[in-house]
């Protein structure tokens, strides 16, 4: 084998698991039907409303925005068979912030962020006045602004309450949706922080990320390339509390035990052992 030949691509076979990381192909999205149906009703119309996301951690928040930023402009070739891309029509922007993202702890870098993310024009100096003249003047379709921990964002210090009476100002516009994911509902964020933000009265719906239902969760096992018992599909439900995080760990031990020929009950301690850290969802 010459130099070449040893360094040309290899074939990379696609793990049907997703581990640590949140879901970003909406083809490996499962579930959360209900919700979706709440969100994408209150989107319908306009002008454009604004929700909040609250669920523990490791309780697929940040999926969740991931998969509401694609799924409407994934054609339908991309998707499992009989997957909904059809919620609402495809005329909306989307915007995902993540405030675990140390560019977006500042008002410039993270204006000039949504602004580039929309096609808009960037002013000089991107400050939240030129900001705004930018949305009201040119803003044309309607666009959600998708939040991903808001108390990481709110505990921002160049992130004052002065910005926050300004996205409140924009989100009372009807051009821009907000939609935020925390823990805790926004007014108990405010409690427990101890200065009052403007921004969260206008988050009028508040919907909680529960487990999968247990249709969901026997749709998300049956979609792996292997053949559990219904002994095993019943354990793996049941000790994963039907949470799609514990469900891709436990399912990746079964899967690889098979894989590897293995017969006896090992894969199990494995699993109970790899879901000790996320015992809150249990």
């Amino acid at each position: 084998m010459n130099l070449s030949e040893s360094l040309a691509p290899t074939k990379i076979v696609s793990n049907p698991f997703v581990i640590g990381n949140p879901i970003i192909n909406p083809r490996q999205f499962f579930g959360r039907e209900y919700i979706l149906k709440r969100i994408f009703d209150v989107w319908r119309t306009t002008p454009l409303q604004h929700i909040a996301i609250i669920g523990q951690k490791r309780s697929g928040k940040t999926s969740l925005l991931h998969y509401l930023s694609r799924i409407i402009d994934t054609p339908a070739q991309n998707l499992r068979p009989n997957q909904r891309n059809d919620w609402i029509i495809p005329c909306y922007q989307w915007v995902y912030i993540d405030f675990q993202d140390p560019r977006m702890a500042y008002q410039e870098s993270l204006l000039r962020y949504i602004l580039s993310k929309i096609g808009l024009p960037i002013p000089q100096p991107c400050d939240l006045v030129a900001f705004t003249e930018i949305i009201d003047q040119y803003l044309d379709i309607p666009t959600i602004i998708l939040l991903d921990e808001i108390k990481a964002g709110f505990n921002c210090p160049d992130l004052d309450d002065h910005f926050w009476w300004g996205m409140r100002s924009l989100g009372c516009g009807g051009k821009l949706g907000f939609l935020l994911t925390a823990h805790q509902p926004p007014q108990e964020i405010v409690q427990d922080d101890g200065k009052p933000s403007p921004f969260f009265n206008i988050f009028g719906h508040v919907l909680n990320l529960e487990p999968f239902t247990e249709e969901e969760a026997l749709d998300f096992i049956s979609s792996i390339p292997q053949i559990f018992d219904k002994k095993e599909i019943q354990w793996i439900i049941d000790n994963s509390r039907k949470w799609p995080s514990l469900l891709q760990i436990i399912c990746h031990s079964r899967f690889t035990a098979l894989e590897e020929g293995k017969k006896d009950h090992s894969w199990k301690i494995e699993a109970l052992q790899r879901i000790k850290p996320y015992r809150d969802l249990l």
